[in-house]
């Protein structure tokens, strides 16, 4: 409350951040995928128009910016924590696109389990086949792509419109870079699997292998966030 009445922040924007996380806590899975897109714009949008309120950018134009880089965090932060939600009984898969692509908490598991052991015949879980594993595991990738496809349009469309935005709000952007550089990898060098191992610290390829993944990206990643941070751009 000092802060917002000390900077003279838009409260609304606050209150709905504090809303939309209450709420959440209850949320086992969402029902639309609009729902998804909907959480991200009231948490982390909201945190980028306080954000910009910060940097004394105050115009519609640059909210709406914001609003897309909120509700593309959104959906992937939704497709980051498949993996533990469903450790916790949840599905972040929301479910109308689980029911189109027949994805249950059981094939959650499966799929699962198959990352985190390997996928070749001999690695499988005791409690699934080889044959139930793949097809999990494609249902899985299958709704992880539609989502990220949406993810994308929102990133790439405040890309293009990141022109409006002052140049003294261009830092707060900043998280835009983080969003694609995971979405990156996860459509190209992951191929929307969203449980690949190099994605939630599982076993498969090996910790060696896995560390100098893990390096090349955080340092790709370093370099994006510099490059955005000395041109303005992302």
């Amino acid at each position: 409350e000092q802060a917002i009445r000390t900077h003279g922040l838009t409260h609304t924007f606050l209150r709905r951040l504090m809303e939309a996380r209450e709420v959440d806590l209850d949320v086992v899975q969402y029902e639309r995928v609009r729902d998804v897109a909907q959480y991200g714009e009231d948490t982390v949008s909201n945190v980028l128009y306080l954000s910009l309120e910060c940097a004394g950018v105050r115009d519609e134009a640059s909210d709406t910016v914001a609003s897309d880089i909120g509700v593309g965090l959104g959906l992937i932060t939704a497709l980051r924590s498949t993996a533990f939600r469903a450790t916790q009984g949840e599905c972040s898969i929301p479910m109308d696109i689980a029911t189109e692509h027949s994805i249950t908490m059981d094939k959650l598991y499966t799929a699962l389990n198959a990352s985190l052991n390997g996928d070749s015949d001999t690695n499988t879980t005791k409690n699934n086949n080889p044959q139930d594993a793949k097809e999990a595991k494609e249902a899985l990738r299958n709704a992880t792509s539609e989502m990220a496809k949406m993810a994308s349009f929102h990133l790439h469309r405040a890309r293009e419109n990141q022109g409006v935005v002052p140049k003294e709000g261009r830092p707060c952007l900043l998280p835009a870079v983080c969003a694609l550089h995971y979405l990156s990898i996860l459509q190209e060098e992951c191929e929307n699997d969203v449980f690949h191992p190099s994605l939630v610290g599982g076993i498969g390829g090996g910790s060696e292998g896995l560390s100098g993944v893990e390096r090349r990206r955080k340092l790709n990643l370093m370099f994006y966030l510099g490059r955005a941070w000395l041109t303005g751009t992302f």
